[in-house]
């Protein structure tokens, strides 16, 4: 039986993870390991991990009317695994949390937490910040915590990126956003890094089926979204949900290449044949349509027709399809006559 794949991190990565905590705690004055109560223990509510169960589920039982049941239930099973470990030997690692109140959060630790939780364990070992780690620091950790230990979807490590270049650029008004950046900030490899800022920027198409869970490979997101045609893209996230490899996508990017080619030159090629109208391309987002009919509409000239636009829904792709030849049809008039 194949080992199951897992995301890991390199060791570069994980001496990092201890520089990085390093800063933390001499930015963030002294902290101290102590023995605190589970009762005085509460999660994170913007922790980039998205665990739907809570302490309240593991405490009270998850209810079947529950929206999120089937999911709870999932991450109830996982953490009944770990706590069998605590059960007996303990919690190996601390938590990381910070006081707030009369209460400690979680920065770092949510499932040893829980687990414990369930083991029936009263206190947990924890290395406490006397000050609450700076909005940077805390979603570094945070994400370095959510890589090392536990497994995320693509969708929320992409987001778990973003936070953190969020508030790296809150810190550093000037900074760049690239592949470089990246890499100096969380220790990835650099085509690691190139690979999430490709998949930011990534086309709506494919972000549409990385939020639903159809695109799970990092690698295979980043060179689907690295392809502006929209007709060869489509080709290569159908085979991407069918079970694609990395090489066959590769190879059938390669192969549409090769097409797109041979066409332009049999195109080039023909005798006597020229253009005879212009193609003004394709859009799966409504919203580049409504602002391309909007930036028109709002010149003086063109005010009169804006009722015209008036009732259209632009989330719908064939009312906005109307609206934009409408757009055409009114231009050709007052333009061309």
């Amino acid at each position: 039986m194949s080992k199951k794949k897992r995301f890991g991190v390199s060791q570069a990565l994980t001496r990092g993870i201890s520089e990085t905590i390093h800063v933390v705690e001499n930015n963030s004055g002294i902290f101290r390991n102590v023995i605190l109560p589970l009762s005085r223990i509460e999660l994170d509510p913007d922790n980039p991990r998205k665990l739907a169960i809570s302490i309240v589920d593991v405490q009270q039982g998850i209810q079947k009317k529950d929206s999120l049941y089937e999911q709870k239930i999932s991450e109830l099973e996982k953490l009944k695994e770990l706590a069998h470990t605590i059960e007996s030997n303990g919690v190996i690692n601390p938590i990381v949390v910070y006081k707030r109140g009369e209460a400690y959060r979680v920065v770092a630790g949510e499932r040893r937490t829980l687990a414990s939780l369930l083991a029936n364990k009263l206190e947990i070992e924890a290395r406490v910040f006397n000050e609450k780690p700076k909005p940077f620091e805390l979603k570094l950790i945070q994400w370095i915590e959510n890589t090392a230990r536990e497994d995320l979807n693509l969708d929320e490590r992409i987001q778990n990126i973003r936070e953190i270049l969020r508030e790296y650029q809150h810190q550093n008004k000037d900074a760049k956003v690239n592949a470089t950046l990246l890499k100096s900030i969380t220790g990835l490899s650099l085509p690691q890094a190139t690979y999430y800022v490709t998949v930011m920027n990534a086309p709506e198409d494919v972000y549409q089926h990385i939020e639903e869970g159809k695109i799970k490979s990092l690698d295979k997101a980043a060179i689907i979204a690295g392809i502006d045609s929209l007709e060869l893209r489509r080709s290569l996230l159908h085979a991407c949900i069918n079970g694609s490899s990395l090489k066959e996508l590769r190879k059938l990017i390669t192969q549409g290449k090769k097409t797109s080619e041979e066409s332009s030159l049999s195109i080039i090629n023909k005798r006597g044949r020229v253009s005879s109208r212009i193609n003004m391309g394709s859009t799966l987002n409504t919203s580049v349509v409504r602002t391309v009919i909007e930036s028109v509409i709002h010149r003086a000239e063109f005010k009169k027709y804006a009722d015209t636009f008036l009732k259209t829904n632009w989330k719908n792709l064939d009312e906005t399809s109307r609206a934009f030849k409408k757009l055409i049809e009114i231009l050709e008039y007052e333009i061309v006559g």
